[in-house]
């Protein structure tokens, strides 16, 4: 890992690595009232086998992900941003909503995996040539990759007229996963992708915060290598920095994002969220489609890369078409409880165009969540903790909102097998910053 962190600083590419008792009673009375909900929902995600392997996740954020991904309609943070840009005019009320009603700072988030661990100190206590040794005998389980991310997102978000919400931000994130096959561990597959550039997005909506609609709009510039070394190279920096320079992919990439969300009527505020990500500024004709295993004419967000491995998947961010529903019930006067189903990964075609990604097996296009929370429903809770469920497996988290600083953490499943069983990767998230 020292190694991957010194190349990126040999080549001066940016690597970013670096919200009361009384709810805890009440999770605890409902819980057993959830239960029988979450096991349907794990019956339904794993209904069906998922194949060849995992789906690119972009820039995920911790609460999300501790809701299995469906958050639709239900965003109502930061997050909104990169979930359903609808959502950016629910982080404040349409009344709280004078001047610049939120900055935060540097909002930071950083992941990893219960297999990064193993992967670095095999790699540390290994000694020159005896690198494939050191992996075959270690306790590294095959297909799983070594897994550490690091992002920021400082934004503020202020009134760019009535009821109308705008919100900018610095986007940086940066994923490194090595894949080893114990089976052949003389071989390291590579997938590192640094983003760096904005996020500006625009909100409209009714004074009641029932109707909104939003755009994101995210100019990127994309580093990204993706390729198979020998593994002995994984402590040779040197050796590492030239062919990482030698086959990089960089360029400029356009990515926009357009949502609705509608919230019927205020009885339990059911809500209806429809979000389309990447919408297409391109096409690559032909898309080495990881899931269907065909070259593909793929549109959403095409970066123009120069050099580095012309069938590298994140050439393209392919456009994923989001529906969701969400339904808050109360449980107190103050306190609540949120059930969100999402439908991920959906596409259009028109004729051997594709606008989006087919081939994704159906199980791993649903996702489910349910969200304790303290307060109003539109609006972000002081405290909130949430489970969900994904690919078959379960997420959780949860969330804490001071006046002047949030801190958040969640724990999900992704699906990490190219083949009909599924193989879990656990992987974790955390969340910290100021708010003012």
């Amino acid at each position: 890992m020292n190694s991957l962190i010194q190349n990126f600083e040999d080549k001066k590419m940016p690597v970013l690595a670096k919200r009361n008792f009384m709810i805890f009673q009440v999770l605890a009375n409902s819980v057993a009232d959830s239960k029988a909900i979450l096991v349907s929902l794990l019956g339904i995600l794993g209904c069906t086998q998922s194949v060849f392997g995992e789906i690119p996740e972009g820039y995920l954020g911790t609460r999300p992900a501790g809701m299995g991904g469906a958050f639709t309609a239900v965003a109502n943070d930061e997050s909104s941003f990169f979930t359903n840009p609808a959502g950016i005019s629910r982080i404040r009320k349409a009344r709280s909503r004078k001047g610049v009603h939120l900055t935060l700072f540097p909002n930071g988030t950083v992941g990893f995996n219960s297999g990064a661990s193993n992967l670095y100190t095999t790699l540390k206590s290994a000694t020159g040539t005896d690198v494939a040794e050191a992996i075959a005998a270690a306790n590294i389980v095959s297909d799983k990759p070594f897994y550490v991310r690091g992002a920021s997102f400082p934004a503020i978000l202020f009134e760019g007229g009535k009821n109308f919400p705008v919100g900018v931000g610095f986007v940086g994130n940066s994923i490194s996963k090595i894949y080893i096959d114990k089976d052949l561990p003389t071989d390291a597959r590579i997938v590192s992708v640094t983003d760096a550039g904005g996020a500006i997005g625009f909100a409209f909506t009714n004074f009641e915060n029932r109707l909104n609609l939003g755009i994101s709009i995210r100019p990127t510039y994309r580093y990204a290598y993706e390729d198979t070394v020998p593994t002995s190279e994984l402590k040779e920096s040197t050796a590492l920095a030239k062919r990482m320079k030698q086959s990089s992919n960089s360029g400029f990439g356009l990515g926009i994002d357009a949502g609705l969300m509608f919230t019927l009527a205020d009885f339990w505020f059911p809500t209806l969220g429809l979000a389309i990500r990447n919408l297409p500024t391109g096409c690559q004709t032909d898309y080495l489609n990881p899931f269907t295993e065909e070259r593909q004419s793929v549109c959403g967000t095409v970066y123009s890369s120069k050099d580095g491995n012309p069938d590298a998947l994140s050439n393209v961010d392919p456009m994923d078409l989001r529906v969701g529903f969400s339904i808050s019930p109360r449980i107190a006067r103050e306190f609540g409880v949120r059930f969100a189903a999402d439908l991920h990964n959906l596409y259009l075609t028109s004729g051997t165009t594709y606008y989006g990604l087919p081939g994704i097996d159906s199980g791993k296009l649903i996702h489910g969540g349910i969200e304790f929370f303290s307060g109003n429903p539109l609006e972000q809770s002081g405290f909130s903790a949430r489970i969900g469920a994904s690919q078959g497996f379960v997420s959780y988290g949860a969330s804490f909102h001071a006046p002047f600083f949030h801190l958040e953490f969640a724990s999900y499943g992704v699906d990490v097998s190219d083949k009909a069983t599924k193989v879990e990767d656990r992987r974790y998230l955390g969340t910290a910053g100021f708010a003012f």
